[in-house]
């Protein structure tokens, strides 16, 4: 199907889409390998609201052979997939503050000025204490194997016997010195494994013997003399979520801050409990359990207030690893029956002298006629570091949904009348630090925004948003033209964009940096997602891969950004503002669910090849 071309077209003189003004209807098979897809052109377009299809509300949203455009550039052209190889695969996991991030960060800005955007920049919100980069990690169990004498490598009993020795005088040959037994260590298993972002690394490979942890000062005195060198095998946990096992690692390393403290006004070791007493021991380090094969990787506490002095007195703190349960339950199993394990850990971690400046992307199309009101398109480039992770679907895809959405606009020409900006936060994993410092920084723009739209829910596609009463006429036209477009073969429905009436005022939640501006007065919306991936599988572990980056869902919802941002760019007026329900908000609540419930798909149509 040939592209159609959308020239310099302004947002003037569109009205809603009919069967008169349709252009003829037709479906493309998104061919490229794997993907399972087909993009339809419909006669009609429907808003859904709170799932049903509707006629779509009547008002002015931009031109309709622009937003036809839009629609195969995105489905025909989408580039997203190679954005999110430059920033998953290519940069790796991006931590606040890291050199990984920065390189991202220049990557996104060169491309946002070469599809031709303007005002693209980093603009500082803030510093961080110290860098960190994490390097290659990895960790291996060893396990004992007593050998006999005459088992040892390059020892042949058969021929020994064969030699004059045996002419020799029985009582010499009573004499004789046996050879000393020893132990072969034999490699047992790689582990999979994480150490909290800015902790101290090993400096080099560190192999030593598994102990136990001693819990009373009987047991403390029954092992001191073997802790040199010894990893020690904290207790697991009981059946904690991904906070509760970070949040024990950093209760650990509080712990033995505030042990240091003790001793250094004065209080003697012998008197502290037995954990901390621990601090004091020249141990390797301590191996904690996840609670099943995901490791999930947090920071130290206090991480934005170390300086260069807490960093070059690092060595005053311990190693801790989390380990897989299965790895722990490993080792745990063999020192119950008695076995002598060893492990050997590696972890490179880099320190950078800080402080160190941290930044949003930003970068715009300029609006035609309101330049000074806005529609900004975001998600956070930022993610966790944890050994394996690329930060892929946390947020790597919604950074190059971001980016895709950008692109489709300049390709076709668009010309909204409102200013559409793009922007990838950074600090968002500690705290929506990027959002907070861009709406410090940008207080005189707040009143112009129309609306805030985030993507950080995987690699799902936008399925809608929750939206007051008010809102939901506005945002169903602007997302009209998505509906009945993609259809999923293996979903068996069409990837439909559901625009949800939570009544008078918008429910809140604090997950993303959407909930920095709703904080702030100003409509922010997180994109739901849907479809068949399991999001909790890969969030903030060492799982979150590209290999789960699902390339129709990420199609559709760069797609739906661009449509969506073009049309509210030139609304008649800005997103009417709402009131904010944040009932039972928390600091730092998680986003979304960890495992989603998997959706019933409704029947597939009769003839999913007819528009």
């Amino acid at each position: 199907m040939a592209i159609v071309a959308g020239g310099l077209a302004s947002c003037a003189g569109s009205q809603p889409r009919s069967a008169d003004t349709a252009a003829s209807s037709g479906v493309v098979a998104l061919d490229r390998p794997g993907l399972d897809v087909t993009f339809h052109q419909p006669q009609d377009w429907k808003s859904v609201i709170d799932g049903q299809e509707v006629a779509v509300p009547s008002m002015e949203m931009g031109d309709d052979s622009m937003t036809m455009s839009i629609l195969k550039e995105g489905a025909l052209n989408s580039q997203v997939m190679n954005n999110l190889r430059a920033i998953a695969v290519e940069r790796g996991p991006r931590l606040t503050g890291s050199e990984n991030l920065r390189r991202a960060q220049d990557w996104a800005s060169k491309s946002f000025r070469d599809w031709g955007l303007t005002n693209v920049h980093l603009e500082q919100w803030g510093t961080v204490g110290v860098g960190f980069d994490r390097g290659p990690s990895s960790g291996t169990i060893y396990l004992a194997r007593p050998m006999r004498p005459e088992t040892r490598p390059g020892v042949n009993t058969r021929d020994a016997a064969d030699t004059p020795a045996r002419d020799a005088a029985p009582d010499a040959q009573k004499e004789a010195p046996k050879p000393e037994p020893r132990i072969e260590w034999n490699k047992a298993r790689e582990v999979e494994l994480t150490a909290l972002s800015w902790s101290v690394g090993t400096n080099g490979t560190v192999r030593g013997p598994v102990i136990r942890e001693p819990k009373t000062d009987a047991e403390f005195e029954a092992v001191k003399g073997e802790l040199k060198g010894a990893w020690i095998l904290v207790q697991a946990p009981p059946a904690l979520g991904m906070r509760g096992i970070r949040s024990m690692m950093s209760a650990r390393y509080d712990m033995r801050k505030e042990a240091r403290k003790k001793v250094a006004e004065g209080k003697p070791i012998s008197e502290l409990p037995v954990a901390e007493r621990l601090a004091f021991e020249p141990i390797a380090g301590y191996i904690s359990s996840s609670r099943d094969e995901r490791v999930w990787t947090g920071a130290v506490p206090g991480w934005r207030d170390l300086t260069n002095a807490d960093r070059d007195g690092a060595d005053d703190d311990q190693v801790h690893v989390q380990v897989r349960l299965s790895d722990y339950d490993f080792l745990n199993s063999r020192l119950a029956d008695g076995e002598k394990v060893e492990v050997e850990f590696n972890l490179e971690h880099h320190f950078k002298s800080g402080p160190v400046p941290v930044h949003n992307v930003i970068a715009e199309i300029k609006g035609s006629k309101f330049p000074d009101e806005y529609v900004i398109i975001s998600a956070h480039l930022d993610s966790w570091d944890g050994p394996g992770s690329q930060g892929a679907t946390d947020n790597g895809t919604g950074s190059a949904v971001t980016l895709e959405a950008a692109r489709i606009l300049k390709a076709v020409n668009a010309r909204p009348l409102r200013t559409i900006r793009f922007i990838l936060w950074a600090g968002e994993e500690q705290g929506l630090l990027g959002s907070k410092g861009y709406i410090e920084s940008h207080k005189d723009e707040l009143s112009g925004i129309s609306a805030v739209f985030v993507d950080d829910g995987g690699t799902g596609y936008q399925a809608g948003v929750q939206a007051a009463t008010g809102q939901v006429e506005m945002l169903a036209a602007a997302s009209a033209p998505m509906n009945n477009v993609f259809f999923s073969r293996f979903d068996k429905k069409f990837l439909n964009v559901d625009i949800k009436n939570t009544g008078e005022m918008m429910k809140s939640h604090g997950g993303s940096d959407h909930a920095s501006f709703n904080q702030a007065g100003v409509p922010g919306f997180f994109w739901e997602e849907g479809g068949r991936a399991d999001y909790g599988f890969g969030w903030h572990t060492q799982n979150d891969k590209i290999e789960l980056a699902i390339e129709e869902y990420l199609i559709q919802s760069a797609t739906n950004s661009a449509v969506v941002a073009y049309r509210l760019g030139c609304a008649p007026t800005l997103l009417p503002r709402a009131k904010v329900d944040t009932a039972g908000e928390r600091p730092n609540m998680p986003r979304r669910r960890e495992q989603r419930e998997q959706e019933t798909p409704p029947p597939a149509p009769a003839n999913p090849s007819r528009s």
